[in-house]
Parts: C-alpha cells; structure tokens; sequence
C-alpha cells in the first residue's frame, strides 16, 4: 500500500487541498460529443474508406457540428475574433473540420502509420539530448493540432511516453487505442479528483526516465489555476503542471504539433525549464509567471495555425 510519504507529500497534500476557481470547469459541463461508439465509427471509416474517403466524411461531420453545436460556435467565434481573424459561420466550420481532420488522423498515429504524412520535426535535439541522459521530463502541450504526431519520433529515438489525462476522458482513450491494438493504451495514467495517487505513477515514471506528457490548457476539477493573460485578456490555467515539475525536479519541455492541410505537421519542440521553482511566500507569483510564459508560448503557435486550438468552450469566461 502506498503512503503518503516523501517527497511526493507536499505535493500530495497540495493536490487534495487547492480549491479550484470559479468558472474553471467550464469545458467539463460541455456535453462531449466524442464517444467510444464514435471512436469505432472512425476506425471502421478508415479502415473501409482510408484517410481520403473518411475525410469526405469529416466535411459532413463538421458541417452539423458547427452548425447544430451553439456552445462550440460561439466559442469558436469568440477565440478567432481575439484572434483578429474572420469570425463567421464559415471561419467556425474551417476552425471545427481542423479539429475533426486531426482527430481522424490519430487513428494513423496511434498505429505507427506515418507514410500518409508530411512531418517536420523542429527542436528534436531537445527530446534527443533529454532521453541520452537518461532522465525523465514532463512534455507540456495544448489541445492544438496533434500531441500524437509525437509518436513519429519512436523511429528515430525510442521515447517512452505516459499520457496524463481526465479521468471522464481515460476510459474513453483506452477503449479507443485498444480497438487500434495499440499497446500506448497502457500508458494513459489518469487523474481522479479527490484522489492524487496518480501523482506517485507520474514520480516512478520521471524516476524511469520517461516522459509524461500533459496539457497545460485547460483546468481539472478541483485543480489550481492561475490567471494570466492571452490574447489581451485574462484567463484561467492550471497550475499543476508546474507543481509537479518543481516537486519531481525535473525538466519541462513545450511541444506542440501544429496541422496544415491536406497531410503537413510540424512537430516543435523547446525547452521551457530545466528547473521550475516555486520559493516560499512567492509559490503563487512564480506559478502566474510560469502559466504567463506558456500562455505566450501558446499564442505563438495559435497565430503560427489559427484553426489548431480546439477547445470550443467559454475559455475567458472563468477568469
């Protein structure tokens, strides 16, 4: 049995005692409209159709998406107004067939399938230099583009990699990846509120000298944020990723996998710190400047590809 000692505790303890915002949820009260039926339908679309026929498909999809889903549009409407890009129904419907497009494309991922693909990797020396040494590193994303075109690395550079996600989402994850017979299922450590233990599968896998890779934009129930500003306004960000860093000690990497139509992903890597600390009496102000210095990092990607941000949710709304 595992207890709540060393140097995981503070941490431990932390988890289970941070109040979350109001408003922070947000995304969590939209009804998801992926489900594991839905995932089978996009196996089965690829394995009948392949990539070009299911992408027919996503068209359709999208279309009814955006046009039925009011919370989705208007989330969609109101990120790319911040943006300074044309915001109408048509602009959403481009915004919502990206995410659709690289949805269906994890499906070749997820398999090792990558000859579909044109993939450009940016900052690989980084995840080279981080897996030579021998230790672990937290790989810090965004829902944007693909985090799964990562996987085109696992030719070049074994890279053990753990998924950090939601507990309403692993059930989900696992069930879609095992319909694929891809054993990455077995690395998705899932985060239940109320219950931090996830936290010691996140420690002994740095320990192993792997990667755990998690979302730095969107916040958990229960879970810290902080605010910080994006694209001229405040916004909530979750503060756990830069708890965990600094608690295990470890390195923290940015990665995004930004998509271009039909089939180019450009996979960027870069280094966000070696050492992430948070000193006493000023825990919430270097937590702010941490979820600052990704929050511009982020909108540096979204202006590089505009439609790969995918959360279609009031995101300013709980600031």
């Amino acid at each position: 049995m595992t207890t709540n000692t060393g140097p995981t505790a503070p941490l431990t303890r932390a988890a289970a005692a941070a109040p979350a915002e109001a408003g922070d949820q947000a995304w969590m009260t939209t009804p998801e409209k992926g489900t594991v039926l839905g995932a089978r339908l996009v196996v089965w679309t690829c394995r009948v159709l392949g990539r070009r026929g299911a992408g027919v498909l996503l068209r359709v999809i999208a279309f009814y998406y955006t046009l039925f889903a009011r919370t989705a549009r208007r989330a969609s409407r109101d990120y790319l107004e911040r943006s300074g890009l044309p915001s109408g129904f048509w602009a959403s419907y481009r915004h919502v067939l990206a995410f659709a497009r690289c949805a269906l494309d994890r499906v070749f991922f997820v398999q090792g399938r990558f000859e579909p693909f044109e993939i450009h990797h940016h900052g690989l020396e980084h995840l080279r230099s981080a897996s030579t040494s021998g230790g672990g590193a937290i790989l810090l994303g965004a829902h944007m583009g693909s985090f799964e075109v990562m996987r085109s690395l696992a030719g070049e550079k074994a890279l053990t990699i753990n998924i950090l996600v939601f507990w309403q989402n692993a059930r989900m994850i696992s069930s879609f990846l095992a319909e694929l017979g891809a054993d990455f299922s077995a690395r998705v450590i899932a985060i239940t509120p109320d219950d931090p233990s996830y936290i010691f599968a996140v420690r002994d896998a740095i320990e192993r000298g792997e990667f755990v890779a998690m979302l730095g934009d969107r916040v958990g129930l229960g879970e810290k944020s902080v605010s910080a500003e994006f694209f001229g306004a405040r916004a909530r960000f979750p503060a756990g990723p830069y708890t965990l860093a600094a608690i295990l000690k470890c390195p923290v990497y940015l990665t995004f996998g930004l998509f271009t139509a039909p089939n180019r992903y450009d996979l960027y890597c870069e280094p966000f710190g070696e050492r992430l600390e948070l000193p006493r009496g000023a825990r919430t102000e270097a937590l702010q400047s941490y979820a600052q210095r990704y929050a511009e990092r982020l909108e540096h990607y979204c202006r590089q590809a505009p439609d790969n941000w995918f959360n279609f949710f009031d995101f300013w709304g709980g600031a």
